[in-house]
């Protein structure tokens, strides 16, 4: 008969997993109105798509649309289809994905290390702060990232364990990843397998046993049928608009203006890896000292080098695109944590490195607590909490060591503090924010208000246009200049149009006749990006208009 302290302790790490992945990914999940730019413009290519019962081809505001292959919308379709065409619906996708990929590091780390690393790495990537703020943003990276890094893994296994079974449950990972993003996941999968060959000489043998022939035919037999299918319907214009301007050019010469230099990712990867950054440099430190580099180490420094390095030399940079080494990294810190936890001796490099991380949380905490007067929001005196949690945290983690001067057996302290940083986020944070965010708010008037033979636009306000649309539920139209207002208000019809107060006076200077129905205070911006200082975190006052008629 099983004791109830033995079923108890076998129920705690359920229910802390529970509360782990609940506060990440899934609480709050369809509360905030979209981010845009990105965010919006898939949920309404998808929502778009869904209406016109294509399944093939991406469609934004009525007109192909060649920015991705069809599989995240696909999904992201399936989802509307069961839940409506809303935030939370569009959110699950990267939700679940987040789910299936925190699954996947700790099923990868066992098999690589041993089940103890496999959970504490899967247990560091579900707290990363990227992976809170990706797997609840509508956007392709989180979903990229499991079937490239599942596939990976998946293939990696087969060839270390001699399952070769598994390689083809890779390959098709690997196919529906370039189904997400393009031939794009090949390439980071080839520079990877690569590499692995020459920084991991124990796994050659075994790697190039692989079906790698077959494995290549599984990849192009199922992703190319969609390119073929496209170029024949489209012509040159699927091959300038996706192959040229979505690859090549974006790749090789900048579209956008300037961009950061070389170094950015090595930047967002020491960043955005926080608080466990400093465990990847301990771990170097003893291995400097004569520590071992194992053969898994060396396999996931490959696939991390493959991410960062190939978009180092990419003309167009952002952030998330190397979130794909995120898994890998953190897989990385894990066995550098349960190597110290276990070493007979302390370990110098890794020891110091968890007294690190304690002290980053501790003084995280402390530039919070003044931070936090800055932020344009009107923040509720529990925002506080938020620099509490991670000064508390901070405080454990430093005297946990100081006692022991040896990891605890799980970063409990780390990972208690963010999820309560994380919950202060969502309980107060979110709400704030959402207030100061009025495109939702002036989209659903005018759907309210408009019949469906209007016209709909927005002046000047460009960088809404997606999310816009999507609230207002129509094609609407992007005005930039005095003359495209007088031609949008010149078409038979009542007009609906979004704008600043100043724009809206200087358009009243020049003659025209405009009506305020609704207007309100807002930040400009509806990305993070408004807690910044800068433009976007000027407030401003925001007006819905229509044409002033006599008798109206």
């Amino acid at each position: 008969m099983r004791r109830p302290g033995a079923t108890l302790r076998r129920l705690l790490p359920v229910a802390g997993w529970i509360a782990v992945l609940w506060v990440v990914v899934v609480w709050r999940l369809g509360y905030p109105s979209f981010w845009d730019p990105d965010e919006a413009t898939y949920a309404e290519t998808a929502r778009e798509m869904l209406a016109a019962h294509n399944w093939f081809v991406p469609l934004y505001n009525a007109h192909p649309f060649f920015d991705k292959p069809p599989l995240f919308y696909a999904l992201q379709m399936m989802s509307f289809s069961v839940l409506g065409a809303t935030e939370l619906a569009a959110r699950s996708v990267p939700a679940l994905s987040a789910l299936a990929l925190v699954a996947f590091v700790a099923w990868f780390g066992r098999r690589l290390f041993d089940g103890h690393t496999g959970q504490t790495g899967a247990l560091m990537f579900a707290v990363l702060p990227a992976t809170f703020a990706l797997s609840a943003y509508a956007i392709v990276d989180m979903t990229f990232t499991l079937f490239l890094f599942g596939g990976a893994a998946l293939v990696t296994i087969a060839a270390l364990s001699d399952r070769s079974r598994l390689q083809y449950a890779g390959y098709v990972l690997l196919a529906l990843a370039v189904l997400t993003k393009g031939p794009l996941a090949l390439v980071l999968a080839g520079i990877a397998f690569l590499l692995s060959l020459v920084m991991a000489p124990a796994a050659r043998a075994p790697l190039l046993r692989l079906r790698w022939g077959i494995g290549l035919l599984i990849v192009v037999g199922l992703s190319a049928p969609w390119f073929v299918y496209m170029w024949r319907r489209f012509g040159d214009a699927f091959v300038d608009g996706y192959l040229l301007k979505e690859n090549f050019w974006l790749y090789s010469g900048s579209l956008y203006g300037a961009q950061p230099s070389s170094f950015f990712y090595t930047r967002v990867m020491a960043t955005g890896l926080l608080p466990w950054t400093p465990l990847l440099i301990g771990r170097l430190v003893d291995v400097v000292r004569g520590a071992r580099l194992e053969t898994a180490e060396r396999l996931l420094w490959a696939w991390v080098i493959a991410i960062v390095g190939f978009f180092s030399f990419s003309s167009f940079k952002l952030d998330h695109y190397v979130f794909p080494a995120a898994p890998a990294l953190c897989l990385l810190c894990a066995h550098a944590w349960v190597t110290a936890r276990r070493a007979e001796r302390p370990s110098i490099g890794v020891t110091s490195a968890v007294l690190a991380i304690g002290v980053l949380l501790f003084v995280a905490g402390v530039v919070l607590i003044p931070g936090l007067d800055r932020v344009p929001l009107e923040l509720p005196t529990g925002a506080r909490l938020l620099p509490v949690a991670l000064l508390a945290a901070g405080i454990a983690m430093i005297g946990q060591i100081a006692r022991a001067w040896r990891p605890a057996s799980v970063p409990y302290a780390a990972v208690a503090g963010l999820l309560a940083a994380y919950a202060v986020v969502i309980v107060v944070g979110l709400p704030a924010f959402e207030q100061a965010k009025p495109t939702r708010r002036l989209a659903r008037i005018v759907a309210a208000s408009a019949q469906p033979d209007d016209h709909v636009a927005m002046f000047r306000l460009n960088r809404w246009s997606s999310s816009w649309r999507f609230y207002v539920g129509r094609q609407t139209e992007n005005l930039e200049t005095p003359a495209d207002m007088r031609r949008f208000l010149a078409r038979p019809g009542r007009h609906y149009c979004a704008m600043l107060r100043r724009d809206y006076n200087g358009l009243v200077s020049q003659g025209m006749q405009l009506r305020v129905i609704h207007e309100e205070q807002g930040l400009f911006t509806t990305t993070g990006r408004a807690l910044q200082a800068g433009s976007g975190a000027r407030r401003e006052q925001f007006i819905v208009v229509t044409e002033d008629r006599p008798g109206t």
